[in-house]
């Protein structure tokens, strides 16, 4: 247990030098909000494998492992048919075991300490490529959003990480968007307002992830900054007589909030068609744009965008 803790302790410090990334380009789909291939090198050695949720001995640590931030995958302005940006995820692509789970290698990430800094730099990465997309077809209405961990919200600096993120990207605060889970908002809600209520101060966007699935979230949306929420899959997929009342609830009242709503998981064009006509601004699914590699972002994005820098 030292063994693995001790190399999270080296890797820690490793992640202060700039020469210890190496990041691919990242990558639209067409019309939609996406998940982006981000690949980040990880010099000397890699944190503890968790693969099959349990941490293995320190012969299971492998060399230059490559973490992974992100799969594209959609958020669709239904509307307008167009991009709304892209969310970047973490993904660990292990060298030996292939694509291991978020939900097997992030506690590991979180117990040794490194998630604020793979968290800080997808932020930042992410930040920075979207500003370079923007260069390059204009000021395009397109955000990027980072998803917050548990070990971020309670950092003392982030509000400052967030602000220098936006700064050295010189990207408007407005294009920048941070994700937060029902369950992590309601781990410590007062904090959590705050930490929110500085966010905001700062010009960003901030969203509700998994809407309706955890804790009792309808009190709580009026004392927390949110400006969109994000209706979860099953409720889409719900095939309950009583679906459509509560999609329709779910979208009238965000509205009467004042928030935007995007529908995760759309499997087919009828259910698409309906929360269009409820008034759903957005929709995060695999039916509107597969993956896509990074080099066709900006080929993807002219198609958009034609009127733009060559």
């Amino acid at each position: 247990m030292d063994s693995w803790r001790g190399i999270c302790a080296l890797l820690v410090a490793l992640f202060h030098f700039p020469t210890t990334s190496m990041i691919s380009q990242s990558a639209f789909v067409g019309g939609s909000y996406l998940f982006v291939d981000f690949f980040f090198v990880l010099s000397g050695f890699v944190i503890a494998s968790a693969y099959g949720g349990r941490l293995n001995e320190p012969d299971d640590l492998a060399r230059f492992a490559l973490v992974r931030f992100g799969r594209i995958y959609p958020l669709h302005l239904m509307m307008l048919a167009a991009f709304a940006g892209f969310e970047a995820l973490l993904r660990w692509d292990h060298p030996r075991r292939g694509m291991i789970p978020p939900g097997d290698f992030i506690p590991v990430a979180e117990n040794c300490g490194l998630i604020v800094q793979l968290g800080l730099f997808a932020m930042q990465q992410a930040a920075e490529d979207l500003a370079g997309w923007q260069k390059q077809i204009g000021d395009a209405p397109l955000s990027v959003s980072v998803n917050l961990s548990s070990r971020q919200l309670i950092r003392r600096d982030l509000v400052s990480d967030v602000r220098s993120v936006i700064a050295r990207a010189n990207l408007k605060p407005r294009c920048f968007r941070l994700e937060l889970t029902e369950s992590l908002v309601m781990d410590n809600p007062e904090q959590t307002a705050h930490v929110l209520t500085k966010l905001k101060q700062l010009g960003i966007g901030l969203s509700l992830d998994d809407f309706g699935t955890g804790y009792s979230s309808l009190s709580y949306l009026t004392r927390f900054p949110f400006d969109t929420i994000k209706i979860d899959k099953s409720f889409v997929d719900d095939a309950t007589p009583k679906r459509a009342v509560l999609l329709k609830s779910m979208v009238n009242m965000a509205h009467e909030l004042g928030l935007s709503v995007v529908a995760e998981g759309i499997s087919d064009e009828s259910d698409a068609l309906e929360l269009r006509q409820m008034g759903c601004e957005y929709v995060q699914s695999f039916m509107f744009g597969a993956p896509m590699p990074g080099d066709q972002v900006l080929k993807t994005l002219r198609e958009q965008y034609p009127l733009t820098q060559a």
